[in-house]
């Protein structure tokens, strides 16, 4: 890819590589603990466990098991989003807006370290514009 005009220099983002590369780590590590939760969850209740079968058990189980599957899909989500904002990083076309290629300003790339979008593009985007 192109380094365009308007991305960080290796230097300038370097800041920001550490901050992603933490953010990934601890979001994996979030991942991973919902996905043995979860798991833990569904083995407890086919162990004949003495866990109650009271029906308003029974929902609020599936409710906290249904909100942990769905924190961890948004999760892996940011988690790809974080990998493509590395690339950006080695490529040196991080800071760029992938849509006008315009800057991405700094106090927004503190905000979502892996935005891939300027402010302006990425609510085109969530339009649907």
């Amino acid at each position: 890819m192109a380094k365009l005009k308007h991305a960080m220099k290796k230097r300038e983002s370097k800041p920001f590589k550490e901050l992603l590369l933490a953010l990934r780590a601890r979001l994996r590590g979030d991942v991973s603990g919902l996905k043995d939760a979860a798991l833990n969850k569904n083995a407890a209740e086919g162990s004949g466990s003495t866990l109650s079968n009271h029906m308003a058990d029974m929902g609020s189980d599936q409710y906290e098991q249904d909100f942990s599957l769905s924190l961890m899909a948004n999760e892996e989500e940011v988690l790809e989003q974080i990998d493509a904002a590395l690339v950006r990083v080695n490529e040196g076309t991080y800071g760029a807006c992938e849509e006008c290629e315009g800057k991405i300003p700094k106090m927004r790339l503190n905000a979502i370290p892996y935005t891939a979008h300027c402010v302006k593009c990425a609510d085109k985007i969530q339009r649907g514009m």
